[in-house]
């Protein structure tokens, strides 16, 4: 009674315990969110981080290296010296295909397009154009002309063309040049913290926003010991293609000759580029500002973070706690239910409570990291015990498996299995030594059997090799009477049958069981069908059945007990002559198929075939259902078993009165395989 009282008083406590850290888990939450500060900011301050190792810097220090990437190589096509150089030279054409421009124009290339100073180009289009006569005024002259109109007489193009070009031109430069001043004043040294420069190797020309950086005699050095010091730098050479870079986000350096490229950058040469990020943070620029609000949240969210931290520890002892009692006391429940329920029930109720767990646990931590981790304990927790399960179940499966494979002492062993699985192995096992019991039974009575028929045959031999011997020694005698011969025809021919039936009897027997000893030789199986095709040549004659003959070319060696394959081929004819119908003809074809010696025999039946394949290879079995002919049964039965014994196989087909038999071999090595 007195504990029943402490723990009803202890689960109060614990109850009123978690009201308040909730309470305070929950004010502390609120009050943080109402700072302004997201997710990613809370989650860095906790961790301890600086800025700079903030998924904020990093996603700021990429986009920088990108921007600045793409403000130097625009520079490069307007700029020489770190200033506007209005001295180079436009060939409409191709700015017009890629915005290229040129440091000089030889005259041997005069006619390969109409040339501009870029300062005169760029201030005609300020001026804008103005035609009289249907001819443009030209303030300015082409390069190597006196006109426009001359270079189209010159070089044979259309005035009009040219002069649409130059127009279209006019107005792409304008946009060019105004974008360039746009750049360089954004992108000045006082506007931003980030620095580069790009160092076109072939003219020694340096774009940079870094005025030091700009002057004559530069060296890599210098560049490299500027750049490094700022803290955060990307440096790519294009001669070797060597990055060196240091907390500059995920800009990844394998693109940066396309980047510059797609651009239209304007090289004479191989080139260096560096990029740099001044973590000082002297300019006021948008990366300052974050540095500055990250500083600040370093100041402010730690207050908040005390009292949700110790809430949530305290929230979460009670929570586990009260979950314990209140699994506990589900759990005895659950047991009582799923001990008397069936599996439907039973996998219901489980997944009802995995569900209702996980709601419980995401109510009560939350989407936070220590949610997080509670929840993924707990899922960790249900997968370990699947995965049991599904080990369990592998043993019974692997235990069956066993049993179905003819291991007769496989048990599967109930030690650690749950309480339904533990019942089926229970009955599996059962199961099993009801099957190894059946099978010994029936071992038994095949023995049994194969014994009987032994030794009924061997007590029928003695007397019936009497009676033979006694028949020979009156066929010996001179015996006119005709009767009395007809008699003795009839005694020995009866005789000779049985003998040949108790003889087919012990050799099914002990070719059904296995009891067979093997003398694997390699033999000459077109040899043997051959000769066993002429003993039999007056026996088909008499019934009148023509043998259609196909052998291989080469000889065909199986591996095969030379007097069991004798029987087997024996059978088969015998097979042929007894139930074929007469004046018919018989095909018998031998081949080579792959791996295997295959022996094909088809005839017409002279009786109707009203059973199956299967049913005729078993014992006792006849075609011949009323028995008009001779025949014990037994003969395909005997070769089916004999083949199987020495690895080969034996089929047979049937279509109407079609008999057909397929009898394959191993082939045996070191002979012809074609």
């Amino acid at each position: 009674m007195k504990k029943r009282k402490y723990t009803a008083f202890l689960r109060c406590f614990a109850v009123i315990l978690n009201l308040l850290a909730a309470a305070a888990l929950t004010i502390g939450l609120a009050s943080g969110a109402r700072s302004g500060y997201g997710r990613e900011v809370w989650e860095d301050v906790l961790r301890g981080r600086e800025y700079l190792e903030t998924g904020q810097y990093a996603s700021q220090a990429s986009e920088a290296v990108y921007n600045a990437l793409s403000v130097a190589a625009k520079s490069s096509r307007l700029e020489k010296g770190g200033a506007y150089d209005p001295d180079k030279i436009i060939r409409v054409r191709d700015y017009l295909d890629s915005r290229t421009v040129y440091e000089t124009m030889p005259e041997s290339e005069k006619s390969n397009g109409i040339c501009y100073r870029l300062g005169d180009l760029y201030q005609w289009s300020l001026k804008g154009t103005s035609f009289g006569s249907d001819v443009l005024y030209e303030p300015y002259k082409p390069l190597f002309y006196g006109s426009i109109q001359e270079y189209a007489n010159e070089c044979d193009e259309e005035y009009n063309v040219v002069v649409s070009q130059i127009q279209e031109v006019m107005n792409m430069l304008q946009k060019d040049v105004a974008e360039y001043q746009e750049l360089k004043k954004a992108w000045s040294y006082e506007a931003v913290n980030v620095r580069y420069a790009l160092w076109d190797l072939g003219n020694g020309n340096i774009i940079t926003n870094v005025p030091e950086l700009q002057h004559e005699g530069a060296v890599q050095e210098d560049f490299e010991a500027y750049f490094k010091n700022l803290g955060s730098y990307y440096i790519f050479d294009s001669r070797s293609t060597n990055v060196a870079q240091q907390n500059v986000g995920d800009y990844y350096s394998y693109n940066t000759h396309s980047l510059l490229s797609g651009w239209n950058i304007h090289l004479t040469g191989e080139y260096q580029v560096y990029v740099g990020i001044d973590t000082g943070f002297p300019v006021a620029d948008e990366m300052a500002v974050s540095a500055r609000e990250y500083e600040k949240a370093q100041e402010v969210l730690p207050g908040y973070i005390g009292p949700v931290v110790t809430g949530g520890v305290i929230l979460l002892i009670t929570a586990l706690y009260l979950l314990w009692r209140l699994a506990e006391y589900t759990g005895r429940a659950l047991l009582l239910v799923m001990e008397h329920a069936n599996t439907v029930v039973r996998l219901c109720l489980c997944f009802a409570g995995y569900e209702l767990i996980g709601a419980v646990l995401r109510l009560i931590l939350g989407t936070g990291l220590i949610g997080d981790v509670v929840l993924l304990g707990y899922k960790l927790a249900v997968l370990g015990i699947l995965i049991w399960e599904a080990l369990q179940r592998q043993r019974l499966l692997d235990g069956v498996l066993a049993m179905t494979n003819g291991e007769q002492d496989a048990r599967i062993s109930t030690e650690g299995l749950f309480q339904n699985n533990m019942q089926m192995a229970e009955a599996v096992n059962n199961l099993g030594d009801g099957l190894k019991s059946a099978l010994q039974e029936q071992m038994k009575s095949e023995r049994m059997k194969a014994d009987l028929i032994t030794n009924v045959s061997h007590d029928l031999k003695t007397p019936l090799t009497s009676i033979i011997n006694y028949v020979d020694l009156m066929k010996r005698e001179k015996i006119d009477h005709p009767k009395a011969q007809e008699y003795l025809r009839v005694l020995d021919q009866k005789s000779q049958r049985l003998k040949q039936l108790t003889e087919d009897l012990v050799e099914a027997s002990r070719a059904s069981s296995g009891n067979v000893t093997l003398d694997i030789q390699r033999i000459d199986f077109k040899e043997l069908l051959m000769q066993t095709s002429g003993e039999f040549e007056e026996r088909f004659a008499a019934r009148g059945l023509k043998l259609m003959s196909g052998y291989p070319d080469y000889p065909l060696y199986v591996e095969a007990d030379g007097r069991r394959l004798w029987r087997i081929i024996e059978n088969l004819y015998r097979n042929v002559e007894k139930y074929a119908m007469p004046n018919t003809r018989v095909y018998l074809d031998v081949k080579c198929d792959g791996q295997m010696a295959v022996l094909s025999m088809k005839n017409v039946s002279e009786q109707p075939l009203n059973i199956t394949a299967e049913e005729l290879t078993e014992r006792f079995t006849r075609g011949d259902e009323s028995r008009t002919t001779e025949g014990s049964g037994l003969g395909l039965a005997i070769a089916k078993d004999l083949t199987e014994l020495q690895n080969g196989t034996f089929d047979i087909y049937l279509d109407g009165d079609l008999f057909k038999v397929t009898v394959a071999f191993p082939w045996a090595a070191g002979g012809e395989l074609i």
